[in-house]
């Protein structure tokens, strides 16, 4: 049995025999290529309850001259997150990061007869390795096989690393395909007989395979040549990403996954948003040939070593994306999003609704104590009700939202409605409320989260009232009730209110603030005990 893979029946990531949630903070670019520079980082993840770092791995540093590998910096890192107590998801920057070829050691960079690089319509070269160049691969996999192996050497036994993404966002920028001669036979070759099926079954909603010839082309292919263009390029980078990702998970057998750099299109018009992500509209200008939904079925063909696709997500409705690599993958993760109070805010709804396996805040490494007090919160809240987070996503007992200040949104759990209300108190600068709610058994719940409230209906609209709350906090290693909640702490027993701090400023009725942000409640019925609601 595999001691960490993805259970695609339950969705969700098992660590050690166990499921496990990552509460991630990823490092800044160049922050891993100095063990020294590490060294003081690692105290401050723990300390603000990260409990998974993420970190790259870089070929440049790793295979200095061709043949000769050094990992010293991999040993560092496994060293730090161990005295932490910290496990590890370690990125592999290797042919391609962010849609370029920054990081392949200095011996490719050299050699562009051997090691080739892609080419645009001009005929100009591009900052990309060809992925249809069997030299470009096979160098990536000898040292990606080189870097497993001495995973499997080194953390074999202690198991820190729990997964490992190949690559960086791969794609590519500044044209749709690539033109050079290597592409140009690629193109017009026939199309993989597994994709031609799927897309005659209808995968794609931009590029269709005709019924003749029987072994198209790409170039037969119909639909938007841009989008014909972004496929293939899907799948040669899948091809070579799988020859990568193989040559390693053979040696060390881990979690393999990728990233995707997003477009900013809305797939289904019905949608409400009017630009679901920053990152371009079309392919070119955002990587094309990306691990995107739209070119998924095209990589799991591909790549079936890789474990599932994941958003990189920074601007726009957060929730597009969640919901899109939630229907299409396994698993959700988001291994790169806002650090700041806004990408924060998307912690639980991607847990609590899509059910992640975690969320990464990037570049943790570069911000102040002050930056991280939504992060910290929010992970403290997480660490607390681990288990019970665990155990309910399988059985769906736990929503997650995200409300703005002053609006609503109705979640249906168990029997109930409860109407989630964004709760900004007087003098708050923040505009909006966030959380989840678990249900512990039939008519208790908690409450976990920061600014908003929470009024629980019968499924008729009928209202229900509050039995009792406690607010809950970490004594000895579990939860305690630390008080009981009553009067205005919850609207005379009708409301549920989570906010961390009292009103500030002057208000006219204050009441005090529910500072661990997590509620245990009760409810019932008045009706059911003799009593009657007045009729409107």
């Amino acid at each position: 049995m595999k001691d960490h893979f993805v259970d695609a029946a339950t969705g969700q990531l098992i660590v050690d025999g166990a499921p496990y949630l990552i509460r991630g903070a990823e490092l800044h670019n160049s922050t891993a290529s100095s063990a020294e520079y590490l060294q003081p980082l690692w105290g401050r993840c723990a300390q603000a309850g990260v409990n998974t770092v993420l970190a790259p791995v870089s070929w440049e540093l790793s295979e200095p001259r061709e043949g000769e590998f050094d990992f010293g910096l991999v040993d560092a890192m496994l060293s730090g997150a161990r005295e932490h107590g910290l496990r590890l998801v370690l990125l592999w920057f290797g042919s391609w990061k962010n849609g370029c070829s920054s990081y392949v050691p200095s011996w490719v960079k050299l050699d562009p007869s051997r090691f080739v690089l892609q080419i645009d319509e001009a005929g100009s070269p591009l900052d990309n390795l060809s992925p249809f160049c069997a030299a470009n691969r096979d160098a990536d996999a000898a040292a990606f096989a080189a870097f497993m192996d001495h995973l499997a050497r080194v953390d074999g036994d202690e198991k820190t690393v729990i997964m490992v993404q190949v690559e960086n966002e791969v794609g590519l920028l500044g044209a749709a395909r690539s033109h050079g001669a290597d592409a140009a036979d690629a193109w017009a070759a026939p199309v993989p007989a597994s994709l031609v099926r799927a897309l005659r079954a209808g995968a794609s909603s931009h590029v269709c395979a005709p019924s003749q010839p029987s072994t198209p082309s790409w170039g037969d292919l119909t639909g938007d040549a841009d989008r014909k263009a972004e496929l293939f390029m899907a799948w040669h980078y899948a091809a070579y990403i799988q020859h990568v990702a193989a040559a390693g998970q053979k040696i060390h057998a881990v979690p393999l996954f990728v990233n995707a750099w997003l477009d900013s299109i809305v797939p289904d018009e019905s949608r409400t948003a009017d630009v679901a992500f920053a990152g371009g509209q079309r392919p070119g200008v955002y990587p094309s040939g990306g691990p995107l939904p739209h070119v998924g079925t095209a990589w799991k063909l591909a790549a079936p070593s890789i474990a599932f696709l994941a958003p990189d997500i920074y601007f726009g409705d957060f929730e597009i994306p969640f919901k899109d690599y939630a229907d299409t993958n396994a698993v959700l993760f988001v291994p790169e999003t806002r650090a700041d109070e806004h990408g924060v805010s998307h912690t639980f709804l991607a847990i609590g609704k899509y059910g992640a396996i975690g969320v990464s805040p990037f570049g943790f490494d570069s911000l102040s104590d002050d930056d991280t007090l939504d992060l910290r919160r929010t992970y403290t809240q997480l660490a607390a009700l681990e288990k019970d987070i665990l155990g309910a996503q399988p059985q769906d007992r736990v929503r997650g939202f995200r409300v703005e200040a002053h609006e609503e949104e109705t979640v249906h759990l168990g029997p109930y409605d409860f109407v989630i209300k964004g709760h900004k108190e007087h003098g708050a600068s923040q505009a909006f409320g966030y959380g989840l709610l678990l249900q512990s058994s039939a008519d208790t719940f908690i409450a976990v989260g920061h600014d908003f409230t929470v009024e629980i209906r019968q499924g008729d609209g009928r209202p229900m009232a509050v039995l009792q709350a406690d607010e809950l906090v970490v004594g000895e290693g579990e939860l305690v009730a630390r008080r009981r909640l009553n009067g205005d702490e919850t609207f005379a027993g009708t409301r549920i209110r989570i906010a961390a701090d009292p009103p500030r400023g002057h208000v006219f009725m204050p009441t005090s603030g529910t500072p661990s942000g997590i509620v245990r409640f009760s409810v019932y019925s008045l009706e059911k005990n003799g009593h009657t609601w007045p009729s409107k």
